[in-house]
């Protein structure tokens, strides 16, 4: 039986950045987002948007695009009642280059900092102080880096531990906690990997796979990898808000597909240039193969050249060694000649 057209939904494929970016200027939907992604309680986001342009070039002009990297300042609300602000970091990647852009954009808000008020202790005075701000960097990865247990997240704790005690500290450390961070990495591809059993008993993974499941790249396409269809009933309610924060997109952005075609070209051009650099590097591997394989032949050659000079040198020894011994008995030099072969000058320099 087939199902009804009414029961399926399409939304613009969030993967791209123009629209991952439009869905996360909604407040609501960003901390929808983030807190199930992170399993806290966001009391307060604040949106700090960071876009990076680049050129692309292809035959017939050059184009620019805008490649964003979305930042968050969040409140988070622990269990024992206490906040603490941090900043969330999120960014997407379908190619695994991109590591170069991350590297830039942690290392550019490791020096984030914001302004608090304190009280002197001494004067009583209040005063405006910077204080660092912790970082929770989350990527959105369309490929895998891993292939050792292909889980849909990996995530990385902080371990404070003593190296002689053997203990872990338990608070928190203002100096160790501002430089360093834990990290959440999602591989899209191994959506297909989970299986229900692994998250359908616990409310936090049921959550987080049904989230993910808005970024398939596996889902059925419509007329393109612009949009992507799914059965209503694959997304629970609270995951409502961002089906229609998405389903409005093109509404609200009239030219939402020529800047997803300009993204298509951008990341052709990055393959093209990734492609060439494979290349290049397999050629130079190559390359060195052939070399190391000649400077190995060349190596086994003297090595052998090597030991036949000291096989020679190690019989010659043997020889004055004879001839020393036959001297001293009272071998004549003639006698000794005669048995070793030497020279007379040598037997008698003995």
């Amino acid at each position: 039986m087939e199902t009804p057209e009414n029961e399926y939904i399409v939304i613009p494929n969030p993967l791209y950045d123009v629209v991952f970016k439009y869905l996360m200027e909604d407040n609501e939907s960003a901390k929808i987002l983030i807190s199930t992604l992170i399993n806290e309680k966001i009391t307060k986001l604040v949106f700090e948007p960071i876009s990076h342009a680049e050129k692309i070039k292809n035959t017939e002009n050059e184009q620019e695009i805008k490649l964003f990297h979305l930042d968050f300042t969040a409140t988070i609300e622990k269990p024992d009642g206490s906040e603490e602000i941090v900043m969330i970091e999120i960014q997407k990647a379908s190619l695994g280059s991109d590591i170069f852009r991350f590297k830039r954009y942690i290392s550019a808000n490791f020096q984030r900092k914001r302004e608090i008020e304190i009280i002197n202790p001494e004067t009583q005075v209040v005063e405006k102080i910077h204080s660092p701000i912790r970082l929770l960097p989350i990527f959105i990865l369309n490929f895998r880096i891993e292939n050792e247990i292909n889980d849909l997240i990996i995530k990385t704790n902080r371990t404070k531990m003593g190296v002689f005690r053997e203990k872990a500290l338990q608070k928190n450390n203002e100096f160790i906690d501002h430089l360093s961070f834990d990290m959440w990495v999602v591989q899209l591809p191994n959506l297909s990997k989970i299986s229900l059993s692994e998250y359908a008993q616990d409310e936090y993974k049921s959550k987080l796979y049904t989230l993910l499941k808005l970024f398939d790249q596996t889902a059925k396409k419509t007329d393109s990898s612009h949009r992507l269809l799914f059965l209503r009933h694959t997304f629970p309610a609270f995951l409502q808000r961002l089906i229609n924060r998405l389903k409005s997109a093109e509404a609200e952005n009239p030219d939402l597909e020529e800047q997803m075609h300009a993204e298509d070209e951008y990341l052709a051009e990055l393959v093209k240039r990734d492609n060439l650099i494979n290349f290049y590097k397999e050629k130079w591997q190559k390359g060195q193969v052939l070399i190391e394989e000649k400077e190995q032949a060349i190596l086994e050659k003297e090595q052998a050249i090597l030991e036949k000079e000291q096989a020679i040198l190690e019989k010659d020894r043997l020889i004055l060694d004879l001839a020393k011994s036959l001297k001293e008995v009272g071998f004549s030099i003639e006698q000794i000649q005669e048995k070793t072969g030497l020279a007379r000058y040598i037997i008698e320099n003995l």
